[in-house]
């Protein structure tokens, strides 16, 4: 079962890292999606399967996912607000558009920060190895 868990977490590591990578060079609405489920999937991973881990090396791990996930969310709920109004029949002229496309594009720049310090610090290598996996 040891085995099963740290391969499972590596592959949902791995993942994560690809979806990261994405983001980090264009914060779309697809790829800010894909990058939080990677996020929850790996994040969930971690708790189920904590038990194979070293001490407490997984909850580290669970902290960084979470403070990468909030950075996700403020972008993710801009782009969910806009389908709203749209759903809602507000025209796309008017002033609340603007003020949402002003706070995403500033949500979705210290997304690609964070993703990119994250890169630069190769912390999925960190995890790996945090994780003996």
């Amino acid at each position: 079962m040891k085995k099963y868990a740290q391969d499972q977490v590596a592959r949902l590591i791995a993942k994560f890292a690809a979806q990261a990578k994405e983001a980090s060079s264009d914060a779309n609405e697809r790829a800010v999606h894909d990058l939080r489920v990677a996020i929850r999937r790996l994040s969930r991973g971690l708790r189920s399967f904590s038990q194979f881990f070293p001490g407490k090396s997984w909850k580290r791990i669970r902290r960084d996912l979470s403070q990468l996930m909030d950075a996700a969310a403020n972008v993710r709920d801009r782009d969910i607000v806009a389908q709203l109004l749209e759903k809602a029949g507000v025209a796309k002229e008017a002033p609340i558009f603007g003020k949402l496309a002003q706070e995403r594009d500033a949500a979705a720049q210290a997304l690609q920060q964070a993703l990119a310090a994250w890169m630069k610090a190769d912390s999925a290598r960190a995890w790996t190895g945090v994780l003996e996996l």
